[in-house]
Order: structure tokens, then sequence, then C-alpha cells
């Protein structure tokens, strides 16, 4: 038989153990592993074969799944999915193994929920075996087939086409990256002409970007550059203290390259790096003036001179950030102003212009590329290579600037191998990476962008990412990497992780808190933690980190936590004495500040408080609410707090009244308004409380009022948006109105299709939704619209004008609309919803599935919806994921075994809130 040297690794996952039932699955597994292994080119792993590890059992598994080449999954219908296949599923979906799938219907052909969520165009190969004896005859050869399949397909030059971008173009000698090149130090570095190794160091950035196997092979011990280099790689990346790394035997080595007028200023910058990594920015900054001087004594090269200057121009800048305070007489600045000419570096230059150039041509040929191409990866290691040279030139000059960009490089690098070939370690690597910039909207946007990838990490990933901020140097820096991490991770921790690093993050920011000289710029960052993370935090905490703040001289900080308590905290987790607290904070408020800019808020804050107040301290609120604030208590608090009919009436005549005042003054002499409350949605949430009364005279007059706003030009896109909700509301709660409102009606039948309103720059919502809602209207006043509608519909393809659309239908179908509307309509509300349900937008999706649950209970698109469901529930973002569990409920009275595989998914799921959210809705499973 012959022997290759290279085996393709195969995985086989079925359900395994020492029971009876496992038997059948154990005898097939060892049976396809003989037929492979005697072929020559596999070799295959079973975990019962084995032996001990020190790693846990889970770990040892996972670690030989993410190096498998090919995954086999043996599924019986019968037995279902044990938890442990389907977390090798989710590992190999994660990963983008090659997976054969085989499904054994001989005892029960009812699919399981995971053979349903492969019923997909891009999934894995799946097929139905009828017994485990086909497994065994075709599982092999599939495989081999689909190997053969493969490298056919590449040999086609008609359908397949190799990445030859990522290869050197060898007939461009000056700017081609060439693999096994050596560092090349200008002429007036040079010293007898020496070359310098980078081995190491290369093999490093080797194994980060491509998470392989550590290399068995011998590496030089040699302690020259490349040793000393590659050990600061591990400063730089794995928190390795900089106490470790021998500057001393370092400079010694630097000594024999560089001349003597170098070396000198070389020593002083790596003296500087020293005090930076001790924090200790004053001397570190004292020490590069000292280089930059002597540097211009010895009459150095410009571009080192320069890159001094930077240095010492970031160092100050840094410095002046740490004490809140800013200056435009920045030493560095000042001389870099000086000079006048721009820095070229003459090595590291030319390294990144390769490096940009490269991934500009493999942009554009993955751009052009047909779409039954597909793109084999040649020697990345080019690219990782340019990494390190610049690294090496870094360390070699002593450019902290230079280091500190490496974290960009990195990220920029990572970002386009992950966004063009979904590479999970590109992910994470360009998580990480992210991370360090510290740009708060970059960090989220990332987030948000891939958020079905945030979702797949794993608590040790998660923690990893975390971990990762301990290589930023600088104390306060490293505190906003940190909370920038915890704001995107922190619900994908596990409980003792998250314990222990929220632990040292509270200790900081009480400091913060109660300094006088916290740094400013960090309280965006702490909210938006706060916020990100709220669900996994005591809310007793912060509830009195805001009071505190409140409570405190620091004014600019008010705002961010009137508005946190506002809107983040959930009060019923806090107890009665930080509640009551709180309450004579807000009383005290109102007897000092009843007129401060923060009353909007505090009105806010009032209207939750009286409705979780115990009696004593409730009466104390409504006494000084009544005295300070007698409208606001009469209108929005009582209406917010006291469900009665008299009061209802009275905030609904004063929402009309306000409907009707802005009718008559919006757009007067050319002058618009754009308000921030809006009485339409308020009479929306009143009237979709159940209990709500209210007259048939009151209905007409709003009717009418409403009516008005979207037959006037004079007003903006976004109140008549609001306008026609209304009126859905009002025709779905009140059947006879339109018979009642023949004249309006009739106005309204009539709207030329080119609807006249005013467009706020402000506003995100194009007039050409006018029309749309216009249509759903006039299906309500029951006239026949529907190719209209689809017609409209198929125009809409950006993300906005979705997003409006599907918030449009879903108040359409409000109030039982979904019983009430024609099943052709209905038809393309549910084509449409499955289109957006597949859309890279999490908006979309998340409003998607609204209008998916409303369309659950009619029997033609039971089944549908429900595949659809279970294909979320284990691929999607938690965003999207938690609106399926809030709607659970819904879900289990159309489809049970549906709604109990979405809560036994949701119940182990990767995110904290998914599985407290599943908690709370446990007795479904009883059901």
């Amino acid at each position: 038989m012959i022997q290759t040297g290279e085996k393709l690794k195969v995985f086989i996952s079925s359900k395994t153990g020492d029971k009876q039932d496992c038997t059948k699955y154990n005898l097939a597994r060892k049976a396809i592993k003989e037929i492979l292994e005697a072929t020559g080119l596999f070799q295959i792993y079973l975990f019962e074969e084995t032996g001990t590890s020190s790693t846990s059992a889970v770990n040892h598994y996972i670690r030989n799944l993410r190096y498998a080449d090919v995954c086999i999954f043996l599924i019986d219908n019968e037995d279902g999915v044990p938890e442990g296949v389907q977390n090798e599923v989710d590992e190999v979906l994660k990963n983008k193994i090659p997976s054969l799938y085989y499904f054994c219907d001989q005892n029960s052909r009812e699919k399981t929920s995971l053979q349903k969520s492969l019923l997909h165009a891009n999934a894995p190969k799946s097929k139905i075996i009828h017994s485990f004896e086909d497994f065994i005859e075709r599982g092999a050869v599939d495989l081999i087939n689909d190997i053969l399949f493969t490298y056919k397909a590449y040999s086609s030059g008609d359908t397949i086409h190799p990445s030859n971008e990522l290869l050197v173009d060898e007939s461009d000698d000056e700017n081609k990256i060439v693999k096994d090149e050596k560092i090349s130090i200008p002429n007036i570095f040079l010293i007898g002409n020496k070359n310098i190794s980078k081995e190491k160091c290369r093999e490093y950035f080797i194994n980060m970007f491509f998470e392989s196997e550590k290399n068995q092979e011998e590496v030089s011990s040699d302690t020259d550059i490349d040793y000393y280099c590659s050990k600061f790689l591990q400063i730089m990346f794995e928190g390795v203290s900089y106490y470790t790394f021998e500057v001393s035997e370092y400079l010694k080595v630097l000594k024999t390259i560089l001349p003597d007028n170098y070396f000198k200023i070389v020593k002083l910058r790596w003296k500087s790096i020293g005090e930076y990594y001790s924090n200790n920015l004053s001397e570190s900054i004292e020490t590069l003036k000292i280089a930059y001087k002597e540097s211009v004594l010895n009459k150095l090269e410009e571009w080192f001179i320069q890159d001094i200057l930077i240095d010492l121009r970031n160092q100050i800048n840094l410095y002046y950030e740490s004490r809140n305070e800013y200056t435009d007489q920045n030493y560095g600045q000042l001389e870099l102003n000086k000079m006048g000419s721009i820095v070229f570096y003459p090595i590291i230059d030319r390294h990144e212009k390769n490096l940009l150039e490269q991934l500009e041509k493999d942009r554009q040929n993955i751009d052009i590329k047909g779409y039954s191409s597909k793109i084999f990866l040649g020697d990345r290691s080019l690219y990782t290579n340019s990494i390190a040279d610049i690294f090496v030139e870094a360390m070699i000059f002593g450019s902290m600037t230079h280091l500190i960009h490496l974290y960009s490089n990195i990220q920029n690098l990572s970002y386009e191998w992950f966004v063009r070939n979904d590479e999970w370690s590109m992910f994470k690597l360009n998580f990480k990476n992210a991370i360090m910039s510290l740009d708060k909207k970059k960090v989220h946007r990332t987030a948000i962008k891939f958020a079905n990838h945030v979702e797949k990490l794993t608590q040790e990933e998660a923690r990893e990412i975390y971990d990762y901020t301990e290589n930023q140097i600088i104390s306060h820096k490293k505190l906003t990497a940190q909370l920038l991490a915890i704001s995107e991770i922190g619900y994908y921790l596990n409980d003792s992780d998250f314990s222990i690093i929220w632990g040292g993050i509270k200790k900081q920011l009480d400091s913060w808190k109660n300094s006088e000289t916290g740094i400013v710029n960090q309280e965006s960052y702490i909210f938006n933690a706060f916020r990100r993370i709220a669900e996994r935090v005591d809310q007793n905490y912060l509830i009195e980190f805001c009071l505190s703040i409140l409570k405190s001289e620091s004014v600019r900080y008010h705002n961010s936590a009137i508005k946190f308590l506002v809107n983040s905290v959930n009060y019923s987790d806090a107890n009665s004495t930080i509640i009551a607290e709180l309450n004579k904070y807000v009383i005290d408020f109102l007897e000092e500040n009843a007129n401060s800019t923060e009353k909007y808020y505090v009105k806010l804050l009032c209207c939750q408080l009286g409705k979780i107040l115990d009696e004593e301290e409730i009466q104390k609120l409504n006494s000084k609410i009544q005295e300070k604030w007698p409208e606001f208590y009469k209108m929005e608090y009582l209406v917010e707090t006291n469900r009665d009919d008299t009061i209802d009436a009275l905030f609904l005549e004063n929402q009309l009244k306000t409907i009707e005042f802005r009718n008559e003054n919006q757009g007067k002499n050319g002058t618009y308004s754009r308000y921030v409350d809006s009485p339409f949605y308020s009479i929306i949430n009143v009237l979709s409380i159940e209990g709500t009364s209210i007259s048939s005279k009151q209905i007409d007059r709003i009717f009418t009022a409403t009516s008005n706003t979207i037959l006037d030009p004079k007003q903006t896109v976004d109140d008549k948006i609001q306008a026609y909700k209304l009126l859905y509301t009002l025709c779905r709660i009140d059947k006879d109105i339109i018979k009642r409102s023949t004249q309006i009606v009739e106005k309204l039948s009539n709207v030329e299709e080119n609807i006249d309103a005013f467009e706020s720059m402000m506003s995100h919502v194009q007039k050409q939704m006018l029309l749309f809602a216009h249509y759903l209207l006039l299906d309500l006043l029951q006239k026949d619209i529907w190719i209209l509608i689809l017609n409209e519909l198929s125009t809409y393809d950006d993300e906005g004008s979705q997003i409006e659309a599907c918030k449009l239908i879903n108040s359409y179908l409000k109030h039982g609309g979904e019983t009430e509307t024609s099943r052709s309509l209905l038809g393309l509300f549910f084509q449409f919803s499955l289109i957006w349900s597949n859309s890279e937008s999490l908006d979309l999706r998340w409003n998607s599935i609204h209008l998916l649950l409303k369309l659950l209970n009619i029997k033609e698109y039971k089944d549908a919806i429900s595949n659809k469901f279970i294909r979320i529930i284990n691929e999607d973002n938690s965003y999207v994921k938690s609106r399926l569990v809030h709607g659970l409920d819904k879900i289990a009275k159309v489809d049970i075994k549906t709604a109990k595989y979405i809560l036994e998914r949701s119940l182990s799921d990767s995110n904290y809130v998914i599985r407290k959210l599943a908690l709370s809705k446990k007795y479904i499973l009883n059901d």
C-alpha cells in the first residue's frame, strides 16, 4: 500500500458512549475508519480511541475538530442530535470546515431540527440513508468522490481560478515581495555588510495569523537580533511583562550592527521605551528630547530625526490627555513643522507600500471574478513577512510609534482576509486589534457588521479577546480598551471570568468616579460599557454609581448619568433602599432644579418610579410633582402610572390639540420644526393598552386631525409616516370609523401618487416611503391595490427603505390585521419578510422577525417560518434571536415542537441575555 507523508484529517461525529444504544454508532464509526485509513490518504479521529490527555475531554476533541480537514456527521432521526454533536456542528459551521451529513430515517422519517436548518442553498452536503450499513458503504465513497470533484474543478480553468495575485510578479524586481529577503538596512548603517535573519519573527506572525500548530523544526537558538525581537513580540501580543526583556543584552547586539553615532541615539530611544512601559511619560518625553537634540547635533538622516519627533509629539499628547489638558505648543510638532519636508522611511514605508499594493490587487481580483469561480489562496506568508519586516526595522531603530502602529497593520491585513475568505481565526485577530485602536465607533460597527460571528464566540474565545487588551501599555488607555472589550464580549464570558474581570474594572471605575482628576474622555466609554452589559451587572451598583455622579460637582457627567438611569436600568432587580435613595434625589431635584435642562429625562424617570415605589415613597413623589410640575402630573405622569378612563381621555385630548396646533403652524412663513415627542405614537400607545375606553366622538376627531396631517403638504415626511401608522390603528380598533368619516376618507382616497411633504435633512426616511404607507391605508379603505404594493416594494433595494417598509407592514398588521388582510397581500408580505430575514442588515432581520411572528399562525406559512426560526436560533445574532425568545409563547401556540427546540437551544446559548430570557420561558418545556 502506498503511504503518503501528508494525509487529510477526518473527524467523525456521532452519538457515542458505552451504553447499549450507542453500539450501532461505535461499530459504524470504527468500520468507516478502517475503510478510509486503508486508502492511505486519511488520518481519522475518533474520540473513544484517543489516549489520556492533560486537557479536558471537551477541549481535546474540539481542538482536534478545529484542525480537521473534513468532518462526517452520522445522525439517527429517532435519537435526535445529542448536545455534544450539536456543539461539534456549531464548531464546524463557525470554522467553515467542509462537512458531510448523514441522516438515518430507518426508525423515524421525521426530520430533525438540524436537518431542517440545512435546507438552504449554501448549506453543507447532507444525505438521507436508510440504515447504518448505508453509511458504512456510502461514507468513504462520498468523501473520495468529493475530493476528486474538488481537484477536477481546480484543474479546470473555466470554473475555478487560483488567486495568482497572492504570488510574486517576477517581472517587478523593484516592488515585489520576496519570501526569503533579508532585512536591508540603508547603506549608512551597514557594518561589514551584515545581513540580519528574521526567521523567528516571521514564524511568529505566521503562527499568529494562521493559528497553526507550532512548527516542530529546530530554529536557530543564537541570541541575535531575531532572537531578541521575537522575545519582544511576546510582550506586545501575549501580555508578558516588559521587565522580562533583556534590554542591555539586546543593545549589545544592536551595537554590533549600528554605527556609534546612531547606536547612541537608539540606546536613548530604548531608555524612553522602558519609561513608556513603566507609565513614566514625563521621563520618557525628556529622554526623547535629549535623543532629538543629539541626533540634530550629529547631523543624522532627516527621516531618523523626524521619527524621533513623531514619538515625542505622540507622547506629549498622551501626557496632556492624562492630565485633562490640551496644548497647542507641542514641542515635537513644533520641531516637525520647522523641518518642512514630509517624513519618509526608506525601508518601513517600502514594506507598507508593498503590502497595501498587494492587498489592493487581491481586492480587485475578487471583485471581478465570475460568480462560478473560486479563489485558492497562494503563499500568504508573503504578507505576514512584510509585517515581520516592519516590526524588526522598528525594533532596530527604537521607533515606539511604529511598534504601536503594528496593531493597525495586523488589523488591516486580518480584516481583508476575513471579509474575503470568512476565516474564523482572521475574524478574531481583526476584532482583537480593532479594540486596540480604541476607536469606539469602529469597534461597535465591527461587532454589528459581523454580529453573526460575535455570536459564535465561545466563552474561552471571549476571554481571549478580553485578555488581549493587556497589551495596551498606558494605564488609562488599557482601561479604555478593557471597557471596549467588555462592551462587546461581556455577555459571552462565563460567570467566573465575568465576575473576576468586572471586579477589576469596577475598582478602576470607582477610582475614576471619586477622583477630581479622572480622565474626562473616558466618560463615554464607561457609560457605553454600562449600556452594553447592563443586564449582567448588579442594578444596585449601576444606580449608586449614577447617583454618586449626580450628587457630585462633575456637572459634565450629569447628562450621561440621568440618561442611563432612564433608559438602561432594570428597577425590578434593584432593592428598595437604593430605589428610595433615587426617589430622594428626584424630589431634591424638583425642589432645586425644576427648570433645569435635565428635566425632560427627570420626567421620564418620575414615570418609571411612579410604577415601582411603595406607598410611602409614592406619596412623597406625587406631592412634589404636583407642586412643581402640575401640568405634567395631570397628563403624562398619571397616564403612565394610574390607569383611568377620565385621565386617558384628558391625555388623548391634549395630544389631539398638539396635532392640530402643529398642523396649523408647521411650515408657516417657511419655518419648520423637528419635534422630540410624537403625539401620534403617544395616542397609539394608549390605544394599544388593553381595556382603554374612548368615545367615538374623540376617535373621529383624532382621525380627522391625523388625516389632515397627511393631506397637508407642509408637514414633514416623519410626521406623515407616524400619522399613517395612527390611522392604521384607528381603522383596526374601530371598524365603523370609515363609514362615519366619508368626507375625509374620500379626500384620502383621492390623494395623488406624488404625495407632497417637507423632507428634513436630519431625517433618514425617504419621501418615497409615503407612497407605500398610503397604499397600505388604501387597502384598509377597501381599495384594490395589491399590484401597486408589489410594484412599490420591488423598488426598495436599500437597507433604510426596506426597514421602514417592514415597520409600516408591522404597524398595518397590528390589532389582528393578519386575520383581516387578503391572502394575496399576506402572501406578498410573507415573501418579502423571508427575503429580508436573510439580509446582512441586523436591524432589517430583527424587524422581519416581528413580521414572521405575525404571519406564523397562517397555516400555509407555518412550516416555512418554523424552519426559518430554527435556522435563526442556530446561526443568527443574539439581537435577532432575542426577538424569537420573546415570541416563544406565540410560537408554542402554533408549533410546540419548534418552540421547545428554540427554548432548549436558547438555554445553552453562548450569550448571557439569551440564556436569561430563556429561563423566564422554561415553563414551555412542560407543555
